[in-house]
């Protein structure tokens, strides 16, 4: 019974952590007032005034992010390399406006 009970909690766990998002990210103040937003350098797009891409406020929560969110272009930041992720994807970074 209390094995019955440890399985269906593990696959409740593997289900809340394969859902997408697809809001527009909130940024982190956590780096001196700087945020910045973090996606997959592959899924980075171009629409109109837009940076359409898996957006989020922190690198972790990026390399695990499969949603897809737009943040406004301006023209002073252009998207910046941020590191890898452990899966293997190379990250870029903008500034929040």
């Amino acid at each position: 019974m209390n094995c019955k009970l440890v399985l269906a909690a593990a696959c409740a766990a593997l289900v809340a952590g394969c859902a997408t998002t697809t809001s527009t990210p909130v940024a982190a103040n956590g780096s001196g007032g700087k945020a910045s937003y973090y996606c997959w350098k592959e899924r980075l797009a171009t629409e109109g005034a837009s940076l359409v891409c898996n957006w989020e406020a922190s690198v972790a929560e990026a390399c695990r992010s499969n949603g897809t969110a737009a943040v406004r272009r301006t023209s002073s930041a252009a998207p910046q390399p941020a590191g890898m992720c452990n899966n293997g994807q190379w990250l870029v970074m903008v500034p929040a406006a």
